[in-house]
């Protein structure tokens, strides 16, 4: 995750200032007699508004920070990016999966302290049970020579409190993140967890303009199956006062979820007025007059006193906030795509600083140049940014008409087409560090077929039109584009893949169109062809051609795109556009005593096996032939769909 805060005006309270993502508080009576303050600059750290005196000016490596190249179990340390009371946050690198992480790790003076430790787990265990795309994920937790860590995703952006003070967001901009954080903080209070530190510094917006929850250090887990419930905060007052709901200044540890949703309405009366809400304040719409009296009810209702005046649902508010906004889909996209230039020219700028004013103003130029067509351009019909053209139907396919659904003219599609995959060997599992991929051996499968392409919407409206099965839909900001409504798919999305499927959504489907999801040894083969390749085309990475974050399309693209990138076998999109559910259980050690004959994959399990890289994956290695994904079995998504196989029938 970026670590970009700043020391600002908002005040602490129970703990010294800090500038890192994920809070460090040192357990009561633990916290040392003189508290650190972090005076190094932080990554990406503009000029202060208190001057060079006021920060202290770059400073030298502290006692018992890491230095750069040192290790932490796997991870190798690039610099220290934010300190705290209780730990100090690192970029660093995973070799393993080739990508750059956040390792927080505990300060050496309290790795014997037992409550700092089970602060630190505690923080740990909230953010491994959230699984969000608006939430900063956690990847693995360690202890190596006495270091204890923990590692996050590392966001690549800004803060939402940075653009909000330095960059000019639209209103509708402004709605569109704080809709995304309002689904974070309703799946985080699903899970029974209270985040009680609501406020923009705690936004991370990354280079896909998707918002990102950080900083559960002081999250409260209540009625929870989760270890650890019974460790409480150390002060009943935790938070950030300027944001805290009144009763969680008076006792932090008996609040519950209505705290958040107060903290929420002091970041949209930020949001849209540039102001907080402190003392006998004026009403949103006299500080902006862009805003309308049911705007100002909506947000003076979050920020009641009492908690039971307040909206009590998370949902509620955003669904209150939603209408007011009343967004068409260009307005979404293009408040989408100012948000991902504002954040990329927030990068652009604070890295340019070396490079002088020339390279700044060379980033602006060209921001504007990209921005410009769009900003210019008539609505298109979808909220997708348009996708790269669907190419002909592969040869020997005639072109058909599929289902459009309710209130949809029908859309171009294919017909239904398999490849068949002869029998022999082929070459599956990889030598690289991932143990759940070796030994890299021949393995030999009988002839089966498997579909050309991903199972589309059109597709699976017939199946659904004909058993009555739910429609794909997930109540979240994220999914709004995805969502199927009164029984349709989007419109125009016909021939684009079905996602927000679980895995027995994909199964029933199969055994309903008289075929079966593919073994994950049966999908690695279509995929990689006999010789192992690593991705579908050959062994060098190319992301022209496939549908990954490289490709900038940021949602999914039609199933019969990408043909450059087709498999030896003719199929399409195996290594981006969607990640797709197989057959099998998944088991880390599976492949070190599976047959090498027709693996029939695990008997059981507590996750399915899914392969393939999606348009949302972040990097190359996610997209390999050889890459298994592993989800709960009702796991529903935006980046996940299927495709189907199907046995060769013998000859009598």
């Amino acid at each position: 995750m970026a670590l970009d805060k700043e020391i600002g005006p908002s005040r602490k309270i129970g703990e010294e200032e800090e500038v890192v993502s994920l809070k460090s508080n040192p357990p009561a009576g633990e916290i040392p007699d003189s508290p650190e303050r972090s005076l190094s600059p932080i990554e990406n750290e503009p000029p202060s508004p208190l001057g060079p005196a006021s920060m202290g000016g770059a400073e030298s490596k502290r006692a018992g920070e890491l230095e750069p190249d040192s290790r932490v179990g796997p991870y190798r340390i690039r610099k220290m990016i934010g300190r705290g009371g209780m730990a100090i946050v690192y970029k660093a690198y995973d070799p393993s999966r080739q990508r750059m992480v956040a390792v927080k790790v505990l300060k050496e003076k309290f790795s014997s302290s037992l409550k700092a430790l089970a602060r630190f787990d505690r923080e740990f265990l909230a953010l491994e049970s959230l699984d969000h795309p608006n939430i900063v994920g956690v990847l693995d937790k360690g202890v190596e020579g006495g270091v204890n860590y923990f590692v996050l995703e590392y966001v690549d952006g800004a803060s939402f409190s940075r653009l909000l003070r330095y960059r000019k967001l639209t209103l509708n901009t402004r709605a569109q993140i704080l809709l995304q954080v309002a689904s974070a903080i309703e799946y985080a209070h699903g899970k029974r967890i209270v985040h009680r530190d609501v406020k923009p510094d705690n936004v991370l917006i990354d280079r896909t303009g998707r918002a990102k929850l950080a900083d559960f250090g002081i999250a409260q887990i209540t009625h929870s199956s989760l270890p650890l419930t019974s460790i409480t905060v150390v002060s009943s007052f935790m938070g950030t006062a300027d944001y805290m709901a009144p009763e969680q200044r008076t006792d932090a540890k008996s609040v519950d979820h209505r705290a958040d949703i107060y903290s929420f309405g002091v970041m949209m009366y930020e949001a849209f007025t540039g102001k907080l809400p402190l003392g006998n304040f004026p009403l949103p719409s006299q500080l902006n007059p862009r805003l309308g009296k049911r705007m100002d009810g909506i947000i003076l209702r979050a920020l009641r006193q009492d908690p039971d005046e307040r909206y009590q649902s998370m949902a509620d508010l955003a669904d209150e906030l939603k209408k007011e906004m009343s967004a068409s889909g260009f307005a979404k996209l293009k408040a989408r795509l100012s948000l991902v230039l504002e954040t990329e020219l927030w990068r652009k700028f604070f890295n340019a600083r070396a490079f002088g004013s020339m390279a700044v103003l060379a980033a602006l130029v060209a921001g504007l140049i990209w921005l410009l067509p769009l900003l210019g351009s008539s609505p298109p019909s979808t909220e997708a940014p348009p996708p790269p053209k669907a190419v002909s139907p592969p040869a020997g396919i005639e072109p058909s008409i599929g289902a459009g659904g309710s209130g949809s003219p029908g859309v171009v599609g294919v017909r239904e087409s398999m490849a068949l995959i002869p029998a022999g060997q082929f070459i599956m599992g990889t030598d690289l560090e991932f143990s759940n991929e070796v030994p890299r051996r021949n393995t030999y499968l009988d002839a089966y077929h498997i579909d050309r392409a991903e199972v589309t919407n059109a597709e699976y409206k017939k199946f659904v039109d004909a058993t009555g099965r739910r429609a794909p839909y997930v109540k979240a900001f994220w999914a709004e584009p995805f969502n199927w409504s009164a029984g349709a798919y989007p419109p125009g999305r016909g021939d684009y893949p079905v996602v927000l499927v679980s895995w027995s959504d994909a199964a029933a489907y199969a055994e309903w169109a008289g075929k079966r999801l593919p073994t994950e040894a049966e999908w690695e083969k279509a995929a990689r062809g006999s010789d192992g390749r690593n991705w579908p085309w050959g062994n060098a990475w190319d992301p022209t051609k496939c549908n990954t974050e490289e490709s900038f399309i940021n949602s999914t693209s039609p199933a019969f795109s990408f043909p450059d990138g087709a498999s030896p076998y003719g199929c399409f999109n195996m290594a981006g556009n969607v990640t797709e559910w197989t057959a099998d259980w998944y088991d880390e050690d599976y492949y070190s005593s599976s047959p090498r004959k027709n693996p029939p994959g695990p008997l059981a399990g507590r996750t399915r096996v899914a392969r393939g890289g999606a348009w949302d994956s972040s990097i190359s290695t996610y997209a390999r032939t050889g890459f298994r994904h592993y989800f709960l079995p009702n796991t529903k998504r935006a980046n996940i769909g299927f495709r189907c196989a199907k046995d060769v029938e013998k000859k009598k």
